[in-house]
């Protein structure tokens, strides 16, 4: 019942900060995009090592990326340790109604990313916090009714879904889509 109700805050909080927004859009595809910043929620080492993987790919086209991660388990906190294109926070740096607070995911979120790529398959306010109040002129995640207002563009998924086939899917659309204003 509480964190219904924490959630149910969060979410107004969300709306009511991201409304005031004014950001500058441009659909950019992955030919397009210098700067990407990704998200992603981190439940097993394996999740790590898959958004490595991609950002490495990413990297070798000459890409300026940088990837944070959310812990949302205090003991793999210790497992993690930030390096120059990954930072991470964990369930300890967000307020009572989710949003984040912490100085790195504030610099991340000012940070002016050609395009944000959402990892996450499963509804979490943190990165949704993110990805909402986010300065990066294109925005990408998951398919979702409550994403729409978020994200100018959305990939619908089956659940479950492992995380490297999404990432294969958001790379497809991501090669195929026109980049337009």
């Amino acid at each position: 019942m509480l964190n219904s109700a924490r959630i149910r805050i969060g979410n107004y909080q969300l709306k009511r900060k991201s409304a005031h927004m004014n950001r500058n859009r441009f659909m950019f595809n992955l030919a397009g995009a210098k700067r990407i910043g990704i998200i992603y929620p981190i439940f097993t080492p394996s999740d790590y090592n898959e958004v490595e993987a991609f950002v490495s790919e990413l990297q070798k086209e000459r890409k300026e990326v940088k990837a944070l991660g959310y812990l949302p388990h205090k003991e793999m906190v210790s497992h993690f340790i930030p390096r120059l294109s990954y930072d991470f926070f964990s369930q300890e740096e967000v307020n009572w109604y989710f949003m984040p607070t912490s100085a790195r995911v504030s610099d991340f979120i000012r940070t002016d990313f050609d395009l944000l790529i959402d990892l996450t398959l499963e509804d979490n306010l943190s990165l949704k916090f993110i990805a909402g109040l986010s300065q990066a002129r294109c925005k990408v995640g998951r398919f979702s009714e409550t994403n729409n207002r978020y994200y100018d563009l959305m990939i619908k998924v089956d659940a479950p879904l492992p995380l490297t086939e999404f990432i294969k899917q958001i790379q497809h659309y991501l090669t195929i889509i026109q980049q337009h204003e």
